[in-house]
């Protein structure tokens, strides 16, 4: 695939990403091996906002795995599809990729948050969706760092996760991760919506979770 500089800010490289994601799906893929089984990252792009089983399955593994994420909230396919259009596609340092094992979708991971100055940017949404293939997340998001390297001229990544998210945490050392920063949370919940937020200065109580930033 033919890549482009992105040593600065500049609207080119947003656009030659939102390129990337006008592109029909399937037309961006990382071809993976994981102990002699062949996989695929798929890119995302705009046609699959209408592609109904690929939002049913976003909308079933956010369920899932909610528990992780900073917000929780009523999980609809209304809101899913919205969620990708505005969130992902529409989102203009985005890039998410699913996880295709012998045409079989298992999980997705991305990339988020692009620092075109330091040649960086934060690994996003890893959600395991299929329980088997054990190991095959790990290795998807060592084949992502290496094309993100080589196609987008990346040098660094960072990421965030949960304090109690204890099998991410061993995933992500083994990845050459550490930690960097960690930051106090505290959960509130209104209008039906529950959000890890930063705690506020002389909060009391005991800690029960901490946001646990790790660089490469």
């Amino acid at each position: 695939m033919k890549t482009t500089n992105l040593t600065t800010p500049s609207l080119n490289a947003l656009n030659f990403i939102k390129k990337l994601k006008n592109r029909p799906y399937g037309n961006i893929k990382i071809k993976c091996d994981f102990n002699g089984l062949k996989y695929e990252l798929l890119l995302l792009t705009k046609e699959t906002t209408n592609n109904i089983k690929i939002v049913r399955l976003l909308a079933v593994w956010r369920k899932k795995s909610e528990k992780w994420f900073l917000k929780q909230f009523k999980i609809t396919l209304k809101g899913t599809r919205l969620w990708l259009n505005n969130n992902v596609i529409k989102t203009p340092d985005r890039l998410l990729f699913m996880i295709s094992v012998k045409n079989k979708y298992i999980g997705h991971i991305g990339l988020f948050r692009f620092n075109f100055n330091n040649h960086n940017c934060e690994i996003d949404n890893i959600v395991r969706g299929e329980k088997n293939y054990k190991g095959i997340m790990g290795n998807a998001i060592a084949h992502m760092m290496v094309w993100g390297k080589k196609n987008l001229l990346l040098k660094k990544y960072t990421l965030q996760t949960a304090s109690d998210n204890k099998k991410a945490l061993t995933l992500y050392k083994r990845l050459g991760f550490y930690e960097s920063k960690r930051t106090p949370l505290v959960y509130i919940k209104r209008d039906n919506i529950g959000e890890w937020i930063k705690t506020p200065k002389n909060y009391q109580k005991k800690i029960k979770r901490y946001n646990i930033s790790m660089t490469q």
